[in-house]
């Protein structure tokens, strides 16, 4: 109804500092899982458990990416403009992933024809093509200095996805006002949320492995995650558009209490290091162990996304001394992600550590320093150009934020 209709062109968003912020974040939670699982320190102590945990980083790059890129529909949903094609949204999404994943496969290869033993044990044609397709997260076979990019196959699958759900849900979310449609929304992600928990609980009682790692690791198992970032987008779309989706005061406190936010996803954090969240190591957990970690790590997420899009934090990151080096923290976080396993491989390798048995601080600060290295190389020389490109091909008066993850 056109008497419903928002307008967005006063509120539209600008790049969001906190969640450039957040993008770092997750790229080292990832690494320090990685770094906690190699060298053996995660099966001691509680500091041990907070760092394999890490690995909750990824659902917060999945949140991050369903904020991002469901805000054209779900503007859209309530009313407002957004301008979106496919064609605009697929070179997109390619530029963002595909080059910088391309150059450090590359040297991925190169590295484990160079090492050989365990690190080569899977350097076969048919493994490299399934990379060169970002289909190892289907296959479960990759290399193992590239373990973390099976969440590659399934953000990528999500991209795939998201146009056809939104185009599906579209008449389910039509309602009188703006308000009414914000609310089905989020019924629509707490119904998703609530069928990835199960279809995550649901795949450790699959017997084959490899099926279960890939209903697990799916799109389809993550969906929670997914539901999180989409909900966090209705919030804040409903926000700018003086939408209000609740009377009640507990959302307000949510969305101007960035410091509540981060001590509870802290306590979040210690639980979901306890066993409650499953082994720590490479064991199968139960499907209770499974759902509890899939909820807490969501919960994680959803904490840190709405603390990075509190009320009034862009704003103050913006006009603090920091604005430039989140920035900078933000583009290379994606290469930090992509670069660090093998970087790992490569410093034992090189130092002739041990597996499981090796010294973690100097290991993690090592490892840290390098990427980070690596990933200011990356972005300066790889995806900047092309993203720069990209964006060029599609002008378009509203850009779309592109995730770093």
């Amino acid at each position: 109804m056109v008497g419903d209709e928002i307008s967005t062109a006063r509120h539209r968003p600008g790049r969001i500092l906190g969640l450039d912020l957040l993008r770092a974040v997750a790229a080292w939670l990832v690494l320090l899982s990685h770094v906690a699982f190699w060298t053996g320190a995660g099966a001691h102590g509680t500091l041990g458990g907070l760092a394999v945990r890490g690995e909750l980083g990824v659902a917060v790059f999945f949140a991050l990416s369903a904020f991002l890129l469901s805000t054209p529909f779900v503007r859209r949903g309530l009313g407002g403009h957004a301008l979106w094609s496919t064609g605009r949204y697929l070179v997109r999404r390619a530029a963002r992933i595909l080059p910088a994943y391309l150059v450090t496969l590359v040297a991925v290869v190169a590295v484990a024809a160079a090492l050989g033993g365990a690190a080569g044990s899977v350097l076969d044609l048919p493994t490299v093509l399934v990379h060169l397709v970002v289909g190892q997260g289907f296959s479960g076979r990759t290399f193992q200095s590239f373990t973390q990019t099976w969440s590659l196959t399934t953000e990528i699958t999500f991209y795939l996805l998201l146009p056809l759900i939104a185009l599906v849900v579209a008449p389910l979310v039509r309602a009188d006002s703006p308000a009414a449609r914000a609310r089905r929304m989020l019924v629509l992600c707490a119904v998703i949320a609530v069928g990835g928990l199960c279809v995550q609980a649901a795949s450790v009682l699959v017997p084959d492995p490899q099926w279960a790692g890939v209903l697990a690791t799916s799109a389809a198992g993550h969906a929670a995650w997914f539901a999180i970032g989409t909900a966090t987008a209705v919030l804040v779309e409903a926000e700018r558009a003086d939408i209000e989706v609740s009377p009640r005061p507990m959302l307000s406190v949510l969305r101007s209490s960035p410091g509540t936010l981060l001590l509870l996803a802290l306590v979040v954090w210690i639980i979901a290091s306890t066993p409650v969240a499953g082994p720590r190591g490479i064991e199968a957990p139960t499907p209770a162990e499974a759902l509890a970690a899939e909820l807490l790590y969501g919960v994680v997420a959803a904490c840190l996304l709405l603390a990075g899009t509190s009320r009034g934090l862009t704003e103050s990151l913006t006009s603090s001394p920091w604005a430039g080096l989140l920035r900078w923290l933000g583009n290379i976080s994606y290469a930090v992600f992509l670069w660090h396993v093998l970087v790992l491989q490569v410093v034992f390798a090189m130092l002739d550590l041990r597996l499981f048995a090796a010294p973690f601080a100097p290991t993690l600060l090592l490892v840290t320093v390098v990427s980070v290295g690596l990933g200011h190389l990356s972005w300066t020389l790889v995806e900047r150009p092309i993203l720069d490109r990209a964006h060029r091909a599609s002008v378009a008066p509203e850009p779309q934020p592109a995730p770093r993850g």
